[in-house]
Protein backbone atom coordinates (compact mmCIF):
# COMPACT_ATOMS: atom_id res chain seq x y z
CA UNK A 1 0.00 0.00 0.00
CA UNK A 2 2.92 2.35 0.58
CA UNK A 3 3.94 1.84 -3.03
CA UNK A 4 0.62 3.17 -4.32
CA UNK A 5 0.50 6.00 -1.79
CA UNK A 6 3.93 7.40 -2.70
CA UNK A 7 3.05 8.45 -6.31
CA UNK A 8 -0.08 10.17 -4.97
CA UNK A 9 2.01 12.05 -2.40
CA UNK A 10 4.45 13.08 -5.11
CA UNK A 11 1.60 14.29 -7.29
CA UNK A 12 0.11 16.21 -4.37
CA UNK A 13 3.52 17.73 -3.56
CA UNK A 14 3.99 18.61 -7.24
CA UNK A 15 0.52 20.19 -7.36
CA UNK A 16 1.37 22.28 -4.28
CA UNK A 17 4.61 23.45 -5.86
CA UNK A 18 2.81 24.36 -9.10
CA UNK A 19 0.21 26.29 -7.10
CA UNK A 20 2.97 28.20 -5.27
CA UNK A 21 4.66 29.00 -8.59
CA UNK A 22 1.39 30.20 -10.10
CA UNK A 23 0.80 32.44 -7.10
CA UNK A 24 4.34 33.82 -7.35
CA UNK A 25 3.87 34.49 -11.06
CA UNK A 26 0.60 36.32 -10.36
CA UNK A 27 2.30 38.52 -7.76
CA UNK A 28 5.19 39.22 -10.14
CA UNK A 29 2.77 40.13 -12.93
CA UNK A 30 0.95 42.54 -10.64
CA UNK A 31 4.24 44.07 -9.51
CA UNK A 32 5.38 44.53 -13.10
CA UNK A 33 2.07 46.14 -14.04
CA UNK A 34 2.32 48.54 -11.11
CA UNK A 35 5.91 49.42 -12.03
CA UNK A 36 4.87 50.02 -15.62
CA UNK A 37 2.08 52.37 -14.51
CA UNK A 38 4.38 54.22 -12.12
CA UNK A 39 7.04 54.56 -14.81
CA UNK A 40 4.54 55.99 -17.29
CA UNK A 41 3.24 58.44 -14.72
CA UNK A 42 6.79 59.52 -13.84
CA UNK A 43 7.67 59.89 -17.52
CA UNK A 44 4.66 62.13 -18.09
CA UNK A 45 5.57 64.24 -15.04
CA UNK A 46 9.19 64.63 -16.17
CA UNK A 47 8.08 65.47 -19.71
CA UNK A 48 5.77 68.20 -18.42
CA UNK A 49 8.57 69.65 -16.29
CA UNK A 50 10.93 69.65 -19.27
CA UNK A 51 8.36 71.54 -21.35
CA UNK A 52 8.05 74.16 -18.60
CA UNK A 53 11.82 74.51 -18.32
CA UNK A 54 12.20 74.74 -22.07
CA UNK A 55 9.63 77.55 -22.22
CA UNK A 56 11.35 79.37 -19.37
CA UNK A 57 14.77 78.89 -20.95
CA UNK A 58 13.49 80.27 -24.24
CA UNK A 59 12.17 83.39 -22.53
CA UNK A 60 15.44 83.91 -20.68
CA UNK A 61 17.52 83.43 -23.84
CA UNK A 62 15.25 85.76 -25.81
CA UNK A 63 15.57 88.51 -23.19
CA UNK A 64 19.36 88.06 -23.04
CA UNK A 65 19.59 88.24 -26.83
CA UNK A 66 17.45 91.36 -27.01
CA UNK A 67 19.43 93.05 -24.22
CA UNK A 68 22.71 92.19 -25.93
CA UNK A 69 21.45 93.48 -29.28
CA UNK A 70 20.29 96.75 -27.73
CA UNK A 71 23.62 97.11 -25.92
CA UNK A 72 25.57 96.56 -29.13
CA UNK A 73 23.41 99.07 -30.98
CA UNK A 74 23.97 101.58 -28.20
CA UNK A 75 27.74 101.09 -28.34
CA UNK A 76 27.78 101.41 -32.14
CA UNK A 77 25.84 104.66 -31.93
CA UNK A 78 28.21 106.02 -29.28
CA UNK A 79 31.40 104.88 -31.04
CA UNK A 80 30.45 106.12 -34.50
CA UNK A 81 28.63 109.20 -33.26
CA UNK A 82 25.50 108.47 -35.23
CA UNK A 83 23.31 110.49 -32.89
CA UNK A 84 24.57 114.01 -32.58
CA UNK A 85 23.03 116.60 -30.38
CA UNK A 86 22.37 119.91 -32.14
Amino acid sequence: MNGNNQPQQEQHHLAERVAHLETAIDYQSQAISELREETRAEFVRVHEQLLKVRTTDFRILLSISLSTALGVVGLLIKVFGLLQAH
